[in-house]
């Protein structure tokens, strides 16, 4: 348990210190927008770049992971909307996002930075696939929930193609794909480009989660309710078990795959939920107080999976 602690401490100090930062004023409100733009349009591409261009197109391109993800995050996030909708009478967007912070994990700045730490870089690729998958199933299938307040079939048509749209427009994805043709096409970058993004991929980690920090912190009391909890313990108990069965028992991931799978699906909520649930008029603070709650209390529950994961040999 003590090395896994020397590596989760230190990751989940990063974030505590971000919001002791933002509590204190020293960082301002606005400096959220810079960092965030920082890490993910300059930082977490370079990396992922970096690593796709060296790394075998079948270790990203591996669709039992895809497979195995996507499918665990539709389940969820179905499993939680059924209970938002008809035990807590949710309207739909409330629904739609409630379920997604139940299923989508914060891989994007957590997970790029914990999860090479933990099991090794070849962490990475397996993250990714899983990642897609994220981006392209579980996300599209939440807006298209949130559309049915407007109703019909063209409306859930339009928000399901215009999150593939925003999946098109995300850098991570270019950055991936650009890094998979330069690994098919077997293309050296230059010593002085690979320094260059090693160095810029290098800081995505601290300033991501120096970045969650400074989110998280909010002036006001967030409010917790019994539904924010149920939220929390899905995403941080029932999401992970059921991608360990899943991932193992149904699409025969191999056992180094279905290790970062578990990890990634035991991290607390992402935080760009908030931003969906905030443009689309859903209950904001309800997720905020997810996304609060779901990272402090992950600090215990992220560090136990990983302390399983670890004893599985």
């Amino acid at each position: 348990m003590l090395p896994i602690l020397n590596v989760t401490i230190p990751f989940f100090a990063l974030v505590a210190c971000g919001y002791l930062a933002a509590r204190a004023r020293r960082v301002p409100g606005s400096a959220v927008g810079a960092l965030n733009t920082f890490v993910l349009y300059f930082a977490l591409p370079a990396m992922m770049f970096r690593f796709a261009s060296g790394a075998p197109l079948s270790a990203i391109a591996n669709l039992p992971v895809f497979g195995a993800y996507a499918l665990t995050g539709v389940v969820v996030l179905a499993l939680t909307a059924f209970g938002l909708r008809w035990g807590n009478r949710d309207k739909w967007p409330d629904v739609a996002f409630g379920s997604l912070a139940a299923s989508w994990a914060n891989w994007g700045y957590m997970g790029i930075a914990l999860l090479p730490a933990l099991l090794g870089e070849r962490a990475i690729a397996t993250l990714m696939a899983a990642g897609i998958a994220d981006l392209t199933v579980v996300v599209s299938v939440s807006l298209a929930l949130a559309a049915r307040a407007s109703g019909g079939n063209r409306s859930t048509f339009a928000a399901t193609t215009g999150a593939l749209a925003g999946v098109a427009r995300n850098p991570l994805i270019w950055a991936i794909g650009a890094g998979m043709a330069a690994s098919g096409l077997e293309l050296r970058l230059p010593v002085a480009i690979d320094e260059f993004l090693r160095l810029l991929g290098t800081a995505a980690g601290p300033v991501a989660l120096f970045a969650i920090g400074v989110t998280l912190y909010r002036p006001h009391k967030a409010r917790i309710r019994a539904e924010t909890l149920i939220i929390v313990v899905t995403k941080l108990l029932v999401h992970p078990i059921l991608c360990a069965a899943i991932a193992i028992h149904l699409f025969g991931v191999d056992r180094e795959s279905a290790r970062v799978l578990i990890l990634m699906a035991a991290l607390p909520a992402a935080g760009t939920v908030f931003l969906f649930a905030e443009r689309h008029g859903a209950n904001h603070d309800r997720i905020a107080a997810v996304i609060l709650v779901s990272t402090v209390i992950a600090f215990f529950s992220f560090t136990g999976f990983a302390a399983l994961v670890a004893g599985t040999g």
